[in-house]
C-alpha cells in the first residue's frame, strides 16, 4: 500500500497501474536477460553479460548509462567552467572550444552534461554518431536534429560547409547563437522542431530544405520523434544522392528494426553504434543505440548485427 501511496503522490493516481506494472516487471530482469542471451557468441552481448557479471548490485535496466566500466574516465569534476562576463551564462571549454550554457543552467549541471556528452561520443559507446566507417567528410552538409548545447555540431564544425541546427527549446537558442559565433556564416540555428508536418513550431525537413543546399550527414536525437522526421524528410530520403545518416534509436524498444526496414527499401545500407543500451523491461532488452544508415557513400556501414531478439 505504501508503495501505491508513494506513486500517487510522484505521479498521480493514473499512473499508478503502469507503474505497477513496470516495478513487477524489473523484478527478475537479470534473469530474464541471462536466460535470453546467455548462449550468444556475439562477442557485443557477451562484453555486457560480462558486465552485469561483475556488478551482481547494478539496479536494472541500467538507462542512459552505458554497460561498460569505462564510462567512469568521464568525469564531471574534470570538466572546466567559468561564468563569461559579457553574457553572464555559464561556459565550459571542449577541445578547446568555448559551450554556452542558458541561464538556468549551474556549474554542477553543466559539469555533468559535458561529461555525458563527451562519454557518448566515445567512439566505443553505444551513443556514438559519428564511429568507424560512418563518418563526416569534407565539405558536407549536416543536419543536426535536437542540437541542445552543440558539442557533438562542433566536433565536425571544421570539416562542413554547412550546418542546420534545429532547436526547438528556446533556453538554448542564445546559448547556441554564441557558441556558434565563430562560424556564423555557416552555421544556421534553426528554434523549430522537425516532424511529419508544418504547424506551429514544427516544420517538415523537406519543406526547410526546398531552397538550400541539400545534406549529406543528418544526426537525430529528439526523445523518441525520430519516425516524425523521417516522415517529413521522404523526399530528401528518396532522392538524395550522398546522404548518411545517424539516428537514436534507443528511444522506442522497436525503431532499429522498423526505422532499418524502411531505409533499406530505399536502398541505404544499414550498420549501427558500437555495443548496447540495457533499457527498459521489454524486449529487446539490450538496444542499439544509433542506427547509422548510407546511401552513395565509401565505404557503407558496417552491417548491422542486433542481438538476438
Amino acid at each position: 500500500m505504501s508503495q501505491i501511496l508513494r506513486i500517487v503522490r510522484e505521479s498521480g493516481l493514473k499512473a499508478v497501474p503502469q507503474r505497477l506494472w513496470y516495478l513487477q516487471r524489473k523484478r527478475g530482469l537479470r534473469e530474464r536477460i541471462r536466460r535470453q542471451y546467455g548462449t550468444s557468441t556475439d562477442p557485443e552481448v557477451r562484453e555486457v553479460l560480462a558486465f552485469l557479471t561483475a556488478h551482481p548490485s547494478q539496479e536494472l535496466p541500467v538507462g542512459m548509462t552505458p554497460p561498460y566500466d569505462w564510462v567512469q574516465q568521464y568525469r564531471p569534476e574534470d570538466v572546466p567552467v567559468e561564468r563569461e562576463a559579457a553574457s553572464g551564462m555559464w561556459v565550459a571549454r571542449v577541445n578547446g572550444h568555448r559551450i554556452f550554457f542558458p541561464g538556468t543552467a549551474n556549474p554542477a549541471s553543466v559539469q555533468r552534461s559535458v561529461a555525458i556528452a563527451r562519454m557518448e561520443q566515445d567512439p566505443r559507446s553505444p551513443h556514438c554518431y559519428a564511429c568507424g566507417q560512418q563518418m563526416i567528410d569534407a565539405g558536407d552538409v549536416a543536419v543536426f536534429v535536437g542540437a541542445s548545447d552543440g558539442i557533438f555540431c562542433l566536433s565536425q564544425i571544421e570539416r562542413l560547409s554547412k550546418a542546420y541546427l534545429f532547436e526547438p527549446d528556446s533556453n538554448w537558442v542564445e546559448p547556441l547563437r554564441l557558441t556558434m559565433e565563430p562560424w556564423r556564416e555557416k552555421v544556421e540555428i534553426v528554434p523549430l522542431a522537425l516532424g511529419s508536418r508544418n504547424a506551429d513550431g514544427i516544420i517538415r525537413l523537406d519543406s526547410f530544405l526546398a531552397k538550400r543546399p541539400q545534406p549529406n550527414f543528418m544526426q537525430m536525437d529528439v526523445e523518441g520523434a525520430e519516425g516524425d522526421v523521417l516522415e517529413g524528410a521522404e523526399n530528401l530520403l528518396r532522392e538524395a544522392g550522398k546522404l548518411r545518416l545517424s539516428i537514436c534509436t534507443y528511444h522506442k524498444r522497436l525503431d532499429f528494426q522498423e526505422f532499418a526496414k524502411r531505409l533499406a527499401k530505399l536502398g541505404y545500407g544499414i550498420g549501427h553504434s558500437p555495443g548496447f543500451f540495457v533499457i527498459g523491461v521489454r524486449m529487446p532488452y539490450l538496444r542499439r543505440g544509433v542506427l547509422y544508415a548510407s546511401r552513395g557513400t565509401v565505404p557503407p556501414p558496417r552491417q548491422a548485427r542486433p542481438a538476438n531478439q
